[in-house]
């Protein structure tokens, strides 16, 4: 026995496991609550859900091991929740079920949705774009988006219900991990100051401000002037050509588990010297696997004294098609909080003279690694 325990559905449970077993196998087979269903094994299909310290988390993806001190819910724990008892008739009412398979999963989906939009009016899309992470081959999910729109209804007048506890545990916990070049050299003084996550329309935006050790105007210039080297900075990111409007073209690579995606797309860039603020959007699609994307790079800059200054960095992005598959459990906003750790290690590498990470796209077992250092290092 290694003495590490988690707690599962309320009960402390001994992690005699190996590194390599998953969180559903372990409360599957070991723990045998099967009401836990396992799909496509690879983060997908959103059958395996499960609520880990307050957040759904896909726990096929989901070491075992890496959950010591957490709190897990299966479907099995909300018998008597109000909340999912409400669930459980409306998709009854409104025939939001035909097989079953995707159902337990697809119920934790959807009790966390109401949690967050209980009383709130909001689109059938919204809830759609919500749903995105969990497949269902059978309803078509036109009573699905019915069932939760009439739970959300009935909170309307009333207590809403309780939030979940939600600990600071990340979700993106991964078995296997690449090996690849990762921040060596960093200046770990100018680690991120302050990151603070909000919503933003259907995505997640997350706003980040490290110091550097240059003078604003100067850094300012580099952002006016450089805007190519500086977009490369970003994971992923490329600019094929850049007009004195300020519109662009570009390319975004991404690879999220089986799912990988070239993005082509068109924006624009702006800035306002008088403030030191400038924003890149843009949108594009990749026909191959069918996925489109829309994001910002924001960032604008503050004198501290003569010599240094602080920069304020916000990404956020959207995904729908087949990389909206990721969307659920976390781990968009994990993808946003690498790629913005990730750009503040090369913009200062950038300012330095130094050539930033080589990392030719996004890969998720790349994600994994740099999450689990960033795990390490708070």
């Amino acid at each position: 026995m290694n003495g590490k325990t988690v707690t599962i559905n309320g009960r402390a449970e001994e992690l005699n496991v190996e590194p390599r077993r998953n969180l559903a196998d372990y409360v599957r087979e070991d723990l045998l609550l099967t009401g836990t269903h396992v799909g496509c094994e690879q983060g997908i299909c959103g059958a395996c859900t499960v609520v880990r310290d307050g957040r759904p988390v896909r726990s096929c993806l989901t070491p075992a091991s890496s959950c010591e001190g957490s709190e897990v819910r299966t479907i099995e724990s909300f018998d008597g929740d109000a909340l999912m008892i409400r669930l459980r008739e409306a998709f009854s009412q409104e025939h939001a079920l035909q097989c079953g398979f995707c159902t337990p999963g697809m119920l934790i989906t959807a009790q966390d949705i109401v949690r967050r939009f209980a009383g709130e009016t909001i689109s059938d899309k919204t809830i759609r774009y919500e749903l995105s992470g969990n497949l269902c081959r059978c309803t078509g999910y036109v009573g699905i988006v019915r069932a939760i729109q009439k739970v959300l209804e009935s909170y309307k007048t009333g207590p809403k219900p309780e939030a979940m506890i939600c600990n600071t545990v990340e979700t993106l916990n991964l078995p296997a991990l690449d090996t690849i070049p990762l921040e060596q050299n960093a200046n770990q003084e100018s680690r991120t100051a302050a990151t603070r996550s909000m919503a933003d329309g259907n995505g997640r935006r997350i706003e980040t401000q490290f110091e550097l050790a240059y003078p604003a105007a100067a850094v300012w210039t580099i952002l006016r002037e450089e805007l190519p080297a500086v977009v490369a900075c970003l994971p992923g990111a490329e600019l094929s050509s850049l007009n004195d409007d300020g519109t662009l073209e570009g390319f975004f690579n991404v690879k999220l588990g089986p799912v990988s995606a070239r993005i082509k797309g068109e924006g624009k860039a702006t800035f306002d010297d008088s403030s030191w603020q400038g924003q890149v959007s843009g949108q594009g699609s990749d026909s191959r696997s069918n996925s489109r994307a829309q994001g910002t790079l924001s960032f604008s800059l503050a004198e501290l004294d003569a010599s240094n200054s602080k920069m304020t960095v916000a990404i956020s992005f959207e995904m729908s098609g087949a990389l909206a598959q990721f969307s659920r459990g976390g781990l968009v906003e994990e993808i946003i909080g690498v790629l913005i750790e990730q750009f503040q290690t090369n913009f200062s590498r950038h300012l330095a003279g130094e050539a930033p990470v080589k990392q030719a796209s996004l890969g998720i077992f790349q994600l994994a690694w740099m999450a689990f250092r960033r795990w390490l290092r708070r």
